[in-house]
């Protein structure tokens, strides 16, 4: 038991150590790094699923005002003199 606790002492205590300060500093940077990440994933995924919600569907949407005008008037009748 004695040894074990000594092992665990000393590893401690090693300055590459995951407990040092710049190690401790290390991990919090890429935590950070990966949070910013995944927000800006998150973000660009809700933009896409805006813009896919904005954007009127191709296949099946009206003909164009212009072309459904020129249809729908009716024909002009001959002038009379």
């Amino acid at each position: 038991m004695k040894s074990l606790s000594l092992v665990l002492l000393l590893a401690l205590c090693m300055p590459g150590c995951m407990f040092s300060k710049s190690a401790r500093m290390d991990r919090a940077y890429y935590k950070q790094l990966k949070q910013v990440r995944v927000a800006r994933e998150k973000r660009r995924e809700q933009l896409i699923q805006h813009q896919r919600a904005e954007m009127p569907s191709l296949r099946n949407s009206p003909p164009p005002l212009e072309m459904q005008t020129v249809q729908q008037m009716p024909a002009a009748a001959p002038e009379q003199p």
